[in-house]
């Protein structure tokens, strides 16, 4: 192998230096977060959340915790479809991430998930190379102070929670994310995660779905 094709190779898996945050005691001390997965954070347009839930609403049970594979028509149609959007996010994420670009993402399955009082989803991961999830609807909050109990599952408060690596000193292993509509999170397919029960009234009802993806070649 050329040298050439082997930096290329290695540049992919390291962690750009430009992207540390100033530290909140000492803005003149950077931290960084080199190590590990990278999720990525964003909001969908409330016109194809709007449709999305217009669309499930007949075939799901209102009042009973489920899930049911998305449509083809909910993925597909519309203006913009949910697939560009969600192919436009993971095309973002893969530049970002590893500086390549997507020749080809095929999705395996989207699907909804309909989630109320008590109900949670236990830690797991996802097939293919992208997985990612957001929401349609989401609880009434619940109060504050739930959120302060320790065990994560304990706090009853609807999150969901991505973990990676262990209870290690000077290392952090899990980040938690109230539930919001529209919020869409992009991140590798193994990542673990799982989202706690809540209390309260409503539905999180959100959409997952994994893909994988072909990059163009260098």
């Amino acid at each position: 192998m050329s040298e050439l094709k082997r930096t290329r190779r290695l540049r992919k898996y390291e962690a750009d230096d430009n992207l540390g945050r100033p530290s909140h005691s000492n803005p003149t001390t950077e931290l960084h977060s080199p190590f590990g997965p990278q999720i990525a954070k964003t909001t969908l347009p409330t016109a194809v959340i709007d449709r999305l839930n217009q669309s499930i609403d007949p075939h799901i049970d209102q009042n009973k915790s489920s899930e049911a594979l998305l449509s083809a028509e909910a993925v597909f149609s519309g203006s913009p479809s949910l697939a560009s959007l969600i192919e436009e996010q993971i095309s973002h994420y893969v530049k970002e991430v590893e500086g390549s670009e997507v020749e080809h993402i095929e999705f395996e399955v989207f699907w909804v998930v309909s989630q109320y009082e008590d109900t949670p989803s236990p830690v797991h991961f996802h097939s293919g190379d992208i997985s990612g999830v957001f929401y349609l609807k989401e609880p009434t909050k619940i109060d504050p102070q739930q959120y302060e109990r320790n065990y994560i599952s304990g706090r009853k408060a609807g999150f969901i929670n991505f973990i990676e690596g262990n209870k290690q000193r000077f290392s952090k292993s899990l980040i938690s994310f109230e539930p919001r509509v529209g919020d869409l999170y992009v991140f590798p397919g193994w990542l673990l995660h799982g989202a706690e029960p809540f209390i309260g009234e409503g539905e999180r009802r959100s959409v997952a779905f994994n893909a994988n993806i072909r990059i163009k070649p260098d």
